[in-house]
């Protein structure tokens, strides 16, 4: 039975590929070239969609307090990458959390490429003033 995360983000991904506007002009939509379809789908909002349900995904597993800096990539064809930065409730539980997001994001996801910055919250307020 396929697992009903993998045929959501499937036809995201399908609804990535279709000729802009196609459908809203009544047309017939053609899937583009390789090009167009590469370009197309960078920075479009099935990515930003596709990442936020990851995201809530992340945020399932128990002592998962937030995530941010979450990035998906493919890095070559059929090769996908995650990296994130995980807050957690307790740092003893750091490794617990990872394994989690690891079983988690090649469970649901397909993607074994996983980096995982976590963090508790005092981390995560030292990096934020850092950063300004």
């Amino acid at each position: 039975m396929p697992n009903i995360h993998h045929a959501f983000v499937a036809g995201l991904i399908m609804l990535a590929l279709v000729a802009p506007g196609a459908q809203a002009q009544g047309a017939r939509a053609q899937p583009p070239d390789a090009y167009g379809a590469a370009h197309g789908f960078k920075g479009s909002e099935v990515a930003s969609v596709i990442t936020r349900i990851i995201e809530r995904q992340l945020l399932t597993i128990p002592g998962v307090r937030s995530v941010h800096d979450l990035h998906v990539r493919s890095i070559s064809s059929g090769i996908d990458a995650m990296s994130a930065h995980v807050v957690v409730t307790d740092m003893a539980e750091a490794a617990r959390i990872l394994k989690a997001v690891q079983r988690l994001m090649a469970a649901e996801f397909n993607t074994r490429h996983v980096t995982v910055q976590v963090e508790n919250e005092r981390l995560q307020g030292e990096e934020t003033v850092r950063k300004t």
